[in-house]
């Protein structure tokens, strides 16, 4: 006869707990790498390989995984939630890691929101402390927008002649603006960096001047961070565009992609792309699209699986 069990709602579990509270349970320090994750050592009793830095964290998805060979499962990269974490450093089954994590952090016990005990963890985010780690992490760079445009409509024809269903471009906040200032009568897409608004991308849907230029972004705008990033997952392979429209293009047909906002590719954009070791470089299929794929691919082979492929209109 088996034991009947108290019900445990997983769901509701990894919905108040986030992997930044767990990871600050088990004293695991990680350093800040762009603006949704962060890396450290693997702390998984898996882990048996000599390799460094192969544990990587999405704060906004409350995610982890680790890419090192001793962690993979079944020709996988460990990865998964807070409960799967749990389980494996505890090395038990799942709903013992769900009952323990229940313990540890009870309903309405006045813990943290999901995902706000960086601190507790040690990760180390301030500028001085980054620059310890790594000299040439930059993060930060652009300030949180004070404003949010209103009256955002997803429905358009110059969004859904691109393919992109409303519903999709709900999801990414983009949409036509009809109110005032310089982003008025363009196709807006917000800009997000370290989980902040920091800005607009506009795109006309006026004919194309020198006083009306094709794209406008915000004044000060700092490419420091790549357009839709934020939405993808590590353990995925990923489609590096120049275009903002090709992240909600291939969304819309199941696949991840993030923008570089234009053909170059600055440091502060490359170090965002470290957690993800699959890229494919897809800018546009013109002859300075093309040159500029070469380059980037050479500058990211080091470091991940890079493929190359053409964008076809």
């Amino acid at each position: 006869m088996t034991e009947k069990r108290p019900f445990l709602d997983f769901k509701a579990i990894k919905g108040r707990v986030g992997i930044m509270d767990v990871l600050a349970r088990y004293q695991v320090e990680l350093v800040r790498v762009n603006q949704t994750a962060l890396k450290g050592n693997c702390p998984l009793p898996s882990h048996s390989s000599g390799s460094k830095s192969t544990f990587f964290v999405n704060v906004a998805k409350s995610v982890w995984y680790c890419h090192s060979d001793s962690c993979k499962k079944n020709g996988q990269r460990a990865g998964g939630n807070v409960i799967d974490f749990v389980a494996l450093m505890e090395q038990c089954p799942t709903y013992a890691a769900a009952k323990r994590i229940d313990e540890l952090f009870p309903a309405g016990s006045g813990e943290k929101p999901k995902g706000t005990s960086e601190k507790d963890t040690g990760a180390r985010s301030t500028h001085h402390e980054a620059a310890e780690a790594n000299p040439t992490i930059v993060s930060g760079h652009n300030k949180p927008l004070a404003f949010a445009l209103k009256d955002v409509t997803a429905s358009h024809p110059t969004i859904q002649e691109r393919g992109i269903s409303i519903v999709t471009a709900e999801r990414f906040g983009v949409g036509f603006f009809p109110g005032k200032g310089s982003m008025a009568g363009r196709v807006v897409f917000p800009l997000h960096e370290d989980g902040n608004l920091v800005g607009y991308a506009g795109r006309t849907t006026s004919p194309i001047s020198d006083a009306n230029p094709k794209w406008l972004f915000g004044k000060g705008l700092k490419k420091t961070f790549l357009y839709g990033l934020e939405r993808c997952e590590p353990a995925k392979p990923l489609i590096l565009c120049e275009s903002l429209w090709a992240p909600l293009w291939f969304h819309e047909h199941g696949l991840q992609a993030a923008s570089l906002m234009g053909s170059e590719m600055t440091e502060e954009q490359e170090r965002c792309l470290d957690p993800y070791p699959v890229i494919t470089v897809a800018l546009d299929n013109d002859a300075a699209g093309m040159e500029k794929a070469v380059r980037i691919c050479g500058r990211l082979k080091p470091k991940h699986r890079v493929l190359k492929a053409r964008l076809i209109e």
